[in-house]
């Protein structure tokens, strides 16, 4: 922002939350002062599209289908130059930079789907992925593992939008590799010691 004078940002959010709360937050954590004339906040309605609630099965599927939704919403009130999304909402990348002509950046706490799960899937063990109705069923094991490759096939076809891509750990940044087919940079996040 320093480098452009004429720049501003724009927050998205579906949480009750003020600017000045944020600027403060912001502040407060990264050590980051931004004028509030250069931020817009905008509210979005469709949020609750994302919860888990609503899909009690097949819930990456929907949570992701709902962020297509919640970018949609987002990008039709305002379309910035570059969409940055710190969310982990991967398949919002092609809405926003083929749709709408953004370029876009992520930063990845967390793989919406990893090798890990898969793994899981695989071995047929039950886990925090995999229900033990599931994992005790060779058709449903091989079903679900069906359903988690082709997830992961639409999952790294949508990080390969981003034009640039972080992440917070190595562990994260090898599976977005693993996954995606693209190098990622590491970038610690800011932790009090």
């Amino acid at each position: 922002l320093k480098a452009r004078p004429s720049a501003s940002v724009v927050i998205y959010t579906g949480d009750a939350v003020s600017k000045s709360d944020i600027l403060t937050k912001a502040e407060a954590r990264f050590g980051l002062k931004v004028e509030g004339a250069r931020v817009r906040l905008v509210r979005l309605r469709c949020r609750a599209v994302v919860e888990p609630r609503f899909y009690p099965v097949f819930t990456l599927l929907g949570q992701s289908l709902g962020t297509v939704v919640l970018a949609l919403e987002a990008l039709l009130k305002v379309v910035p130059e570059v969409f940055i999304d710190t969310m982990g909402c991967a398949f919002t990348y092609p809405v926003a930079r083929l749709v709408f002509g953004c370029r876009v950046a992520c930063y990845t706490h967390y793989p919406t789907i990893s090798t890990d799960m898969l793994s899981l899937v695989e071995r047929r063990e039950e886990s925090y992925n995999n229900r033990g109705a599931i994992s005790r069923s060779a058709l449903l094991s091989r079903a679900k593992l069906a359903y988690y490759r082709l997830f992961a096939g639409a999952y790294g076809v949508a990080g390969r939008c981003a034009d640039s891509v972080m992440c917070n750990s190595a562990w994260t940044a090898a599976h977005i590799r693993d996954i995606w087919g693209v190098e990622a940079a590491v970038v610690f996040p800011p932790c009090n010691t």
